[in-house]
């Protein structure tokens, strides 16, 4: 898509109203990184329902285009009318994808199931997650580090907060998880997601016990890729469209954890 035409998409994006679902308040200690600075994001952010962890490889613009092109295509698909259901809103999140210039590879919905129980979501689907990534990429990732550390956390903690209620969409709670790779001019995501339905719960799922053998939910991955000079131009137009939702809808993760 040519610039002039992608600025124009990005100006008439119905991304609906900047203020946020709720009110946030900084648990004790965290007033640090209960606002982002878009320009200087952290290796590890949660922008709405999507965990992101960055390689000091990706710079400050290249982050910022990355977290404002997904929570975009979020903000489109949560306000569009017409959606009915999960599927139907990640069909319209990576169309708004592929006109931001990114390409979508993958997806469709896989039925899985927990080998543990007697043990947490978050800690449970790290199997998952590991195989998503691919053992080398999740060896380093702090997405796990996060996930394991979980109970350690406070539950009220802004960004769990967030992830938490910006995955809950149409009864399912729907979590995605992303890793950023560079590549000869191209950044390139792995984005895995588990969708859990209202037997779960609907708050918190992340720290529900699996207590049933072989517990179900919905795993899907797909592979995006974006040419990294196209992402650093659009990166204008996206703060100037998501200007007032960025302090409502990205977080930073706690800085024990991104050092």
């Amino acid at each position: 898509m040519r610039m002039d035409v992608t600025s124009t998409y990005i100006a008439n994006l119905p991304v609906g109203s900047d203020a946020g679902p709720f009110a946030f308040e900084s648990a004790a200690g965290e007033a640090a990184i209960d606002s982002v600075d878009i320009d200087n994001l952290p290796s590890g952010i949660v922008t709405g329902s999507n965990l992101i962890d960055f390689p000091a490889s990706v710079g400050p613009e290249l982050r910022s285009s990355i977290a404002l092109s997904l929570l975009a295509a979020q903000r489109v698909a949560a306000n569009d009318p017409v959606i009915m259901d999960p599927d139907q809103w990640i069909d319209r999140h990576n169309t708004v994808l592929k006109n931001l210039n990114w390409t979508v590879e993958g997806g469709g919905n896989v039925n899985s199931t927990f080998d543990s129980i007697n043990v947490a979501v978050h800690q449970a689907i790290i199997p998952f997650l590991v195989a998503a990534f691919g053992p080398a990429a999740a060896a380093s990732t702090l997405i796990l580090t996060a996930l394991k550390q979980l109970d350690q956390m406070d539950q009220n903690s802004s960004w769990i907060t967030l992830f938490d209620q910006q995955s809950r969409r149409f009864g399912v709670s729907e979590y995605q998880f992303s890793t950023v790779e560079t590549e000869a001019g191209q950044i390139r995501l792995r984005m895995a997601s588990a969708r859990f339905d209202a037997s779960y719960g609907r708050r918190q799922v992340l720290f529900f016990a699996v207590k049933t053998q072989s517990a179900k939910f919905v795993a899907a991955n797909s592979k995006l890729s974006a040419d990294s000079d196209l992402l650093k131009r659009m990166n204008g137009e996206l703060k100037i469209k998501l200007a007032g939702a960025t302090n409502n809808y990205i977080r930073g993760l706690p800085g024990n954890l991104i050092k």
